[in-house]
């Protein structure tokens, strides 16, 4: 199973990323964004930058492809900005649009030569592996982290904390 990742350990995997570069500062949207919204790999994965609805407190994420949903209606979720720069999900993921090339389509892509970012879609396979490298070489080495570390940590945290999460599955 994957170890559900907790804030303190979220903050660890993010410091130990670089952030002078685009790889850097899209894994830090990535992960950040992917731990606030509670988010499977897929669903990151299928993120537009259109998806993206700006309000005074954060952001709500329309997330269009869901695997408990039939239809693609799908649902909003709200990220709230945080009170720690490191790990604050909207700072992050402002850093992000700022190197990303313009206009909509994609909002996380690939990079190339760590620096290049490039308007193609990184895939959830991709998502779930940057999650794994990043914990890993923060020192996670021996535990199971996934890019379903993300969504499992946040449920379990929110569940800690004593708030109802509707997308807790």
């Amino acid at each position: 199973a994957s170890h559900p990742l907790t804030v303190a350990e979220l903050g660890q995997i993010v410091s130990s990323i670089d952030a002078d570069t685009a790889i850097g500062i899209r894994d830090r949207a990535i992960i950040l964004v992917g731990y606030a919204s509670a988010m499977r790999p897929g669903e990151v994965s299928a993120l537009n930058t259109e998806d993206i609805l700006r309000k005074p407190t954060g952001v709500l994420i329309a997330i269009r492809r869901s695997k408990t949903e039939q239809d693609a209606s799908g649902q909003l979720v709200g990220v709230a900005r945080g009170d720690n720069p490191l790990t604050d999900p909207i700072r992050a993921l402002d850093d992000w649009l700022n190197v990303r090339p313009s206009g909509s389509g994609p909002l996380f892509t690939r990079i190339f030569y760590r620096n290049h970012p490039t308007n193609e879609r990184i895939g959830p396979r991709a998502i779930s592996r940057t999650v794994q490298e990043r914990a890993s070489s923060a020192g996670f080495s021996g535990v199971p982290v996934s890019g379903h570390s993300l969504r499992a940590g946040h449920a379990t945290t929110a569940a800690i904390n004593g708030v109802s999460i509707e997308r807790i599955a």
